[in-house]
């Protein structure tokens, strides 16, 4: 009987999210017929997790189109190599900075050097995210992914408001993933101990709160305030899925979207501003739900609360929000 539970269960999630999460969806919405006309020159950008995947591709996007992206990783090599990557005749730049978004110690003097330098950033992609399979703590005490998908991001965003390098009408981007549609917005799989650890029910914990802060940041445009939005780049073929699902790559890597398609929203969220709702995904150009089972609705702690054990988790690693004085 659990074997046939199983396979149900298989059926009825490939049954509702391969038809739109895949490829097919992205070409039978047209979107492969309509790509994004966009200038953005004399813009400055900042994407974590630049150089794979779908921030490599934002990055390519906005540079091309104009923008001069200031592109966030750990790995100096792979970094040179997207910049070498970069067409000579772009209209934009790749400026290329190294950093670990799992080690507050770097994200926050990271963060400060951006707001003291002058310059005012007008789209801030938080990208770099991980699926871990196994446990690993940081050199700060904390779960590996969480401290990259969820406290590093904090961290980074918040240092940019307070020390004003956002552009009053900027926009702040976030990768999330059809990952969140499996967990309610919970303090309990944030950070759990390694006999308690889960990465598949972590990474969906973590992409719900990113919808959290998402909503945290946002501000009336109309006003003209921050906007920030949370998009799903849908089922792309990346490294990150290479290495952390394996046998979901090897089954629909005929369907899964390329780079490209699966950052699209990104470059079109930048290029056209659109007003949100609170609790909402954007997916393939469109506001999008961020509930699928009934499940997932009642959240089991409240935002304030998120806000509150994230900076407790700053403060254990000697790092704070707050602007540099």
């Amino acid at each position: 009987m659990s074997g046939l539970t199983g396979f149900a269960k298989l059926v009825n999630f490939y049954g509702r999210f391969l038809p739109t999460f895949s490829r097919t969806g992205f070409w039978l919405r047209g979107l492969a017929f309509q790509p994004v006309k966009a200038d953005f020159s004399g813009q400055t950008w900042v994407v974590t997790g630049a150089s794979g995947g779908i921030g490599r591709a934002a990055t390519l996007g906005a540079a091309e189109r104009g923008a001069h992206v200031i592109a966030v990783a750990r790995s100096e090599e792979k970094l040179a190599a997207l910049k070498a990557e970069l067409p000579a005749d772009a209209k934009g730049a790749i400026e290329t900075v190294r950093c670990d978004l799992s080690v507050m110690g770097e994200v926050g003097p990271m963060a400060d050097a951006l707001a003291r330098d002058g310059r005012k950033i007008d789209v801030l992609v938080n990208n770099v995210g991980i699926l871990a399979r196994q446990y690993a703590k940081t050199p700060e005490g904390f779960e590996t992914s969480y401290a990259t998908n969820v406290l590093g991001h904090f961290l980074l965003t918040e240092k940019l408001l307070a020390g004003r390098a956002l552009t009053e009408k900027a926009a702040i981007i976030n990768v999330t993933s059809g990952g969140l549609y499996n967990a309610p917005l919970n303090e309990a799989m944030l950070d759990r101990p390694e006999e308690k650890f889960s990465g598949v029910f972590a990474y969906a914990t973590h992409k719900r709160a990113q919808l959290t802060l998402t909503d945290h940041w946002d501000d009336d445009p109309t006003e003209g305030g921050v906007s920030s939005y949370a998009m799903h780049p849908g089922w792309a073929d990346t490294g990150g899925v290479k290495g952390s699902m394996p046998k979901f790559r090897k089954n629909l890597q005929l369907v899964l979207r390329n780079e490209a398609e699966g950052a699209d929203t990104i470059i079109w969220l930048a290029a056209n501003r659109p007003p949100t709702e609170p609790d909402t995904v954007w997916f393939d150009r469109k506001m999008r739900g961020a509930h699928v089972y009934d499940r997932t609705r009642t959240p089991a702690i409240t935002p304030e609360r998120l806000l509150e054990r994230l900076d407790e988790d700053l403060a254990k690693a000697g790092a704070s929000r707050a602007a540099a004085s």
